[in-house]
């Protein structure tokens, strides 16, 4: 795992634009993490979760702060991780206003589809087991939303266009993008 997706237990304050880029290296991280670091990454889920920035309000039927509100304790998810229900802690971090599929390619390959209310339609991901594919899944589910609702984002997003048409790239770090390596639809 990377050194910039690791959050503190302190609450950080941070923008919906590095929220959204944590929670981008993360979903690559879930994706890439070998079978050691995977109760690690539900961790710093729950955690960067938790650290949700205040939504501008509900539009589009989307409100982050009520979507979020399901949050298991910390404790909770620890005694799952620890018992080795790591599919168990990642359903846990799904909303339950959430859709989601899972299924298993031939090769053994997870592969996990979320939809969130607001989105037009799913995102999927890939992972190593199901909790991760299933997390990695959600994170984009997440950045995806957070992208395109509320009037802070809308703001963001005609000023990224804006940046992008005439050719700039000032405003990168605040568009989510698929991360390297990873498989997402």
């Amino acid at each position: 795992m990377t050194q910039r997706t690791h959050t503190s237990t302190k609450a950080l304050t941070m923008t919906i634009g590095e929220w959204r880029l944590r929670l981008a290296e993360l979903c690559r991280d879930c994706v890439l993490t070998d079978s050691d670091d995977e109760g690690d990454c539900l961790r710093l889920a729950h955690a960067l979760m938790m650290q949700a920035p205040d939504s501008p309000g509900a539009a589009g039927g989307f409100d982050l702060a009520v979507v979020l509100s399901h949050l298991p304790p910390m404790a909770r998810i620890e005694c799952l991780i620890e018992q080795g229900a790591l599919d168990s802690v990642a359903l846990a971090l799904l909303p339950e206003e959430a859709s989601y599929l899972m299924s298993r390619s031939i090769e053994g390959a997870w592969l996990a589809s979320v939809f969130l209310p607001g989105m037009e339609e799913e995102v999927t991901s890939e992972g190593g087991s199901l909790a991760m594919a299933l997390t990695s899944a959600l994170l984009a589910a997440l950045a995806h939303v957070t992208q395109t609702h509320g009037a802070a984002a809308t703001v963001a997003a005609a000023r990224d266009r804006d940046v992008w048409s005439q050719g700039g790239d000032a405003y990168a770090d605040n568009l989510w993008q698929r991360p390297a390596g990873t498989l997402l639809n």
